[in-house]
């Protein structure tokens, strides 16, 4: 089919022919053609998971090609029997098989007939090689039976003795009627006997040379199928063993306890053989729908152990690890969480109010499976307990015979067991949606620190915790291949608390596991922090700890003692509900961990009032009393969160030591101890005492998990929560401030992106110490400054939370550093908290503020609540370190000094905090600002001025990019401007999309440089004369460059009269030239600028009316070029006319895409020709013209030309070098430079004009 050019016609693609090339790749039925070869001509019978993907693609492609193939009925049967292949369900009928088996045994006996006859006369080479095989099982069955008869031997000996003497003279004469055969037999096993290497050599000759026929026959019945292989293999046998039938018979009469068992052996082992002889081929060609493989049992029994496991780890929580009441049952206990989607906005992730309630919405998108799911939510939000439900979930749906009782299984299946309450709600009701995964494995990250390997994690964690050390070697092979086989799915849990190492930051899968199905959960730091890739996010979701949280305090108390089975437990729940709501303790109660708390500590009698530190200092006083009941207070606290406490005090020394060992464990040089450590470390701190008295672990402060290795057992030892570390060493650094300098100082600048790690200790310092947390709030800010991108809110989040902590606990002299603000306020009651307290922020930050981005929509989007949200002010005169700002919203009015008309707008960005008429020296206004950008911002034409002002006086770029804002003006209406403003470093003033309330803030500054990009395709009179009036103000405009859209004469009217030098105008879209009017009018225009010198052309297409604008100018310099480069001069005789005219010009620089012969002025000096692809005999015509083109230039004068043309491709460089010899042989041609780089040639040369 790829060489008839019949079938050319028949495909939808065009025929490969010959060899595939980069420009002529290779066609499906090319690539069809090469999976034959592939699968037919494989050496080893092996094909990768990829390669195998690619065959079904290829020929799905071309069975499926819609020329022809797709309405042909054996090419849809094809392509059927190909799907059912792919999924491994596709059976042979016992036609095909027989077909199939005669084609086979047609090939093996081709083969047989090149086998030499002095082995075995025409005998297959398949059969030798299965023959071999059974030989060398037999050898080694032959040698286990002469060890097994040497112990029957000596068991019985006696009896054999005896059974010998009865029988010697049946054997006398059986050995006489028989004697040839005995010989022979004899003679066959003695030496299989004595030596197992020469029974077979001389065995198998005389074997061949008796049974010569018999193998023959042998040989013909393979033909008849490889079914019957098995049968004609062990009629081989039965014939052999029927030769020696009587013999045998006799012999095992005689030694019935000894050859009878040892013939059965012999029988049952080659059936065996046959077996799996017949198996392997059968699994060679891919059929193993007959047998289960080992394979699939071990992944039975993984899985039935796998679940066991979860079973006992996963099915009862902690609800507080304090009391022997804390730790229920999941089902009794749970309640699912708030997950929201993320979706990526403007750059980054933000919350779409899109709950997520069910398994589907996780794992998949638009149907789409998602590979890698990402979940996020603070410390103590449920993120643990979700991952454990929904292992208990798979362990469900999965276990063949679960001892729940479950009803049939579906979409709205509903589960109960005896000792658990039914489920009561639909969400993560779909259990079925878990059914895909074959396997479920959950790693706890905090116990990889170091490691980065997916598949070494698991092998630690579960298959060593599930295995002894005997079978862990065959479970970790069982596991790669599942990883291989299976869709499974890969829980890895605190990515927050992990560190990889060698610049990995996440954990790794092997490719090969490229099946597994990856779901991280972590603190939401962390996810700018390992700066993760857009495109390793499959999904990103948010945990917001639980909806219904009287739901879940109601489950708290009635798991309680005396509560269970309480009438009273409706009434206790009405006690808390008040209780709550008394205390403005609400919002603490979404983290199922603090919730928990605030129900123990309140059911003890313990009523929380105040901030996290106040929240964490109870539950240190909770377990310091688990193991000491000595209760004393502080005459003076330390601390305000220590106030009303009574277990502190009494173990303050223990508080001292733990808080010092989570303070340098958190800040350890190797991060793997940080969380996870072991005796050696916390013997430093005097904590290593393992026994009843150790005050650590008998209060619950630290756990400790055994783990078993192949040497010897040993222990790790953690903290009980991350969180409570954190708030022990910020404890520390509040008590020992000298360590922000000595130990987190060199913390920072070892770990990149470290100051977001650190940020709940920072918060709880804040709480503590406020003098310690403003020393370090400006270390960070340092850290953060350095390595800061646009969208990296991390800090701002760390400061804000610090800030209300510290207000929570009347801290005085809260001055927290922040130099990167951003402020979005989306609804009133984001207004009303964030903003007013980033703004309190940013009052004590003005100096080093580098950064501002505000988002304030207008006052009826932001009334979403009841509380009305008054006007917030900032001012920026001071912030002389501003470099960036960014305004959007109709919420913003941005002013030059303050004002009280604002009673409509929620923030007022002030540039000047006193009027500048009143101030003898007045500060410079933003002098370090590069770029502003404002969107919906409305302002007045002095503070535009303003701005325009300040741009001008700075030594360094600046950009403004105005996107719709608003001009407030005299009359009631407001007006709006859409703008881009450039000014470089040498002051040129660049402004794209014109407006002609812009014109006039730029009236009467002093800009030396402007460029302006003029869209608009009709223009009024006010806009002709506002550019006009703008223009004429400019008295220190000396270059103007103007890009005009359309054709329209207000442009060149506002030209008339101005005093610029340069001058650069930019026609693109003026396909059909100027007409009369236009060219009326940009002729006069350039005629009145008296002072010009140079002037640039850029035009789509050339046109005899715009080349008579150019007439009798007093220009000396002239460039003309195309919009992409090179422009095609059509009307080179009315150019021509022009450039005579020009009886001041010097330079001329012409961009064109082929050269005609122009004639020059006299004053010409310097002619530049910018070219586009020219070749070597078109670069010698060109310059041949310039001399005829210059006889009219003044005599004894010489011009200076340049050269640059673009080399044609695959034309050799040699044509083109050969240029320079002809040059030199050209009469009163001088050539001073030539050069031939990257496809570029380059020459400057003189000609001497006679």
């Amino acid at each position: 089919m790829l060489n008839c050019t019949r079938f050319d016609s028949k495909f939808s693609f065009p025929i490969t022919k010959g060899k595939p090339t980069l420009n002529k790749p290779a066609c499906l039925l090319y690539k069809a053609r090469e999976v034959h070869k592939a699968v037919r001509h494989s050496s080893q019978m092996e094909v990768t998971d990829v390669d195998l993907q690619d065959y079904f693609t290829t020929l799905n492609n071309l069975l499926k090609d819609s020329s022809h193939l797709s309405q042909d009925n054996v090419a849809k049967n094809a392509v059927v029997k190909l799907a059912q292949l792919e999924k491994d369900t596709l059976l042979l009928t016992t036609t095909e098989m027989m077909c199939f088996l005669d084609a086979v045994g047609t090939t093996l006996k081709q083969h047989l007939k090149g086998i030499a006859k002095d082995v075995v006369d025409a005998s297959m080479n398949d059969l030798r090689v299965n023959t071999t095989l059974c030989i060398e099982n037999i050898k080694d069955f032959m040698s286990n039976c002469k060890q097994e008869l040497a112990k029957q031997a000596d068991k019985h000996k006696q009896d054999i003795d005896e059974h010998v003497d009865i029988q010697k003279q049946g054997i006398d004469d059986h050995t006489g009627r028989n004697k040839q055969g005995i010989d022979e037999h004899v003679k066959g096993h003695k030496q299989g006997m004595d030596k197992h290497a020469d029974i077979h050599k001389q065995g198998m000759d005389k074997h061949a040379d008796r049974h010569k026929q018999d193998m023959d026959e042998h040989a013909d019945r393979h033909k008849q199928g490889m079914d019957e292989h098995a049968d004609k293999h062990k009629q081989g046998i039965d014939e052999h063993s029927g030769r020696h039938k009587q013999n045998m018979d006799e012999h095992a009469d005689r030694h019935k306890q000894g050859i009878d068992e040892h013939a059965s052996r012999h029988k049952q082992c080659l059936d065996e053989q046959a077996k799996k002889c017949i198996k392997g081929i059968q699994e060679q060609f891919g059929n193993t729908n007959f047998t289960e493989t080992p394979y699939k049992q071990s992944c039975k029994d993984m899985l039935g152990d796998l679940t066991k496991y979860y079973r006992k780890r996963c099915s009862h929580i902690n609800i507080f690890p304090l009391d022997d009441w804390a730790e229920e049952k999941l089902l009794d206990i749970y309640m699912p969480p708030n997950i929201q989607l993320m979706a990526k906005e403007k750059g980054y992730f933000k919350k779409t109010d899109k709950q997520i309630l069910k398994y589907e919405n996780i794992f998949l998108s638009d149907t789409e499976p998602n590979e890698q799911i990402f979940i996020q939510g603070e410390a103590g939000y449920g993120k643990s307990t979700f991952r454990a439900k929904l292992v208990m979930d798979w362990c469900t749906i999965t276990s063949e015979q679960s001892a729940e009782t479950t009803l049939p299984i579906d979409d709205k299946t509903t589960r109960f067991s005896s000792n658990t309450q039914m489920r009561y709600t639909t969400v993560f009701d779909d259990l079925t949606s878990l059914k895909d995964f074959k396997f479920v494995f959950h790693v706890t990250l905090r116990e990889s620190v170091g490691q980065f390997d997916i598949e070494k994690m698991i092998q630690t964690q579960i298959v060593d915790s599930i295995y002894s050390s005997e079978d862990r070697g065959k479970a970790y092979r069982q596991l790669n291949e599942i990883m291989k086989r299976e869709r499974c799915l890969v829980l890895l849990d605190g990515l927050d608390e992990w560190t990889g190492r060698d610049h990995h930051n996440l954990p790794t899968l092997a490719d090969v596991h490229s099946l597994c199905v990856l779901m991280i959960t972590t603190r939401p730091w962390k996810m700018t922090e390992a700066k993760i890739p857009d495109s390793q996010i499959s999904k990103l979701l948010q945990l917001d700890g639980v909806n219904n949280v009287f739901e879940v305090s109601r489950k708290i108390l009635g798991c309680r003692k005396e509560f269970k089975g309480s009438q009273d437990l409706d009434k206790k729940q009405s006690e808390f509900k008040s209780y709550v709501r008394k205390c403005g303790l609400l919002k603490h109660l979404y983290s199922p961990m603090m919730l928990c708390l605030i129900v123990h500590s309140w059911t003890n009698g313990t009523e929380l009032k105040g901030s996290l530190c106040e929240k964490y200092s109870l539950l240190l006083e909770c377990l310091f009393k688990k193991a000491n009941i000595e209760t004393s207070e502080f005459q003076e606290p330390p601390y305000r969160c220590f106030t009303e406490t009574q277990n502190i005090q009494p173990n303050i020394e223990h508080l001292n030591r733990l808080a010092e060992a989570a303070f340098y464990l958190l800040f350890s040089d190797t991060q793997e101890k940080a969380l996870v450590f072991t005796i050696t470390e916390l013997k430093k701190f005097n904590l290593g005492q393992l026994d009843q008295e150790n005050f650590a672990l008998k209060s619950g402060i630290l756990s400790v998990t055994r783990k078993a290795s192949a040497l010897r057992s040993s222990s790790s030892f953690s903290f009980i929560h991350k969180s409570i570390q954190e708030f022990l060493a910020a404890y520390h650094i509040a008590c020992n401030t000298n360590v922000i300098y000595d130990v987190i100082s060199r913390y920072l600048s070892r770990h990149k992106d470290a100051y977001l790690d650190i940020s709940q200790v920072f918060i709880f310092l804040c709480g503590l110490n406020i003098s310690a947390a403003n020393k370090l709030s400006g270390m960070m800010n340092e850290h953060y400054v350095r390595c800061w991108k646009p969208i990296n809110s991390g800090l701002q989040k760390a400061i804000l939370a610090g800030y209300r902590e510290a207000v929570a606990n009347q801290q005085k002299d809260i001055v927290l550093k922040l130099s990167v603000y951003y402020f979005n306020s989306g609804n009133l009651f984001t207004f009303n908290n964030d903003i007013r307290d980033l703004h309190s922020i940013l009052t004590n930050n003005k100096s080093d503020v580098l950064y501002m981005d505000i988002y304030v929509p207008d006052r009826q989007i932001s009334r979403t609540g009841r509380e009305s949200a008054s006007h917030i002010e900032f001012d920026l005169s001071s912030c002389n370190k501003l470099q960036r700002l960014e305004l959007n919203g109709k919420g913003i009015l941005l002013s030059d000094c303050a004002s009280a008309s604002t009673a409509e707008y929620l923030v007022g960005i002030v540039l000047k905090s006193a009027d500048p008429s009143q101030c003898a020296d007045p500060p410079p206004l933003l002098p370090s600002i590069k770029y502003i950008k404002m969107r919906n911002v409305t302002c007045s034409y002095t503070c535009l001025r303003c701005l325009f002002s300040t741009m001008l006086t700075l030594d360094h770029a600046l950009t403004f990019d105005l996107q719709s804002i608003y001009i407030k003006c005299a009359e009631a209406a407001k007006r709006e401007i859409s703008a881009i403003i450039h000014k470089d470093n040498s002051s040129i003033v660049k402004i794209k999309n014109d407006n002609l309330y812009l014109f006039k803030a730029l009236h009467g500054l002093n800009i030396k440089s402007l460029s302006l990009s003029i869209m608009q395709d009709v223009w009024n009179v006010d806009h002709e004369e506002s550019l006009s009036q703008s223009l004429s103000s400019l008295t220190q405009l000396e270059t103007l460059s103007i890009e005009v859209t359309y054709d329209s004469p207000g442009p060149w009217k506002a030209l008339h009269g101005l005093n610029i030098k340069s001058l650069s105008l930019s026609l693109i879209k003026m396909h059909g030239g100027l007409n009369v009017a236009r060219e009326e009018s940009l002729s006069q225009a350039l005629s009145s600028l008296t002072k010009l010198e140079t002037l640039s052309i850029k035009v789509w297409y050339d046109s005899p009316s715009l080349w008579k604008t150019l007439h009798g100018l007093n220009i000396k310099s002239l460039s003309l070029r195309g919009k992409w480069g090179g422009l095609n001069v059509y009307h080179d005789e009315s150019l021509s006319k022009s450039l005579t005219s020009l009886t001041q010009l010097e330079t001329v620089t012409l961009y064109v895409q082929t050269y005609h012969q122009i004639e020059l002025p006299q004053s010409l000096k310097y002619l530049n020709i910018y070219c586009d692809g020219f070749l070597p005999s078109k670069v010698l015509e060109l310059v041949d013209t310039l001399p005829t083109c210059t006889q009219k230039v003044g005599s004894n004068l010489k011009l200076c030309c340049f050269l640059e043309i673009l080399l044609v491709e695959n034309i050799p460089l040699e044509k083109y070098t050969v240029i320079q010899q002809e040059l030199q042989t050209r009469k009163n041609f001088t050539v001073e430079r030539f050069q031939i780089s990257g496809r570029k040639l380059e020459t400057n040369f003189v000609i001497q004009c006679e």
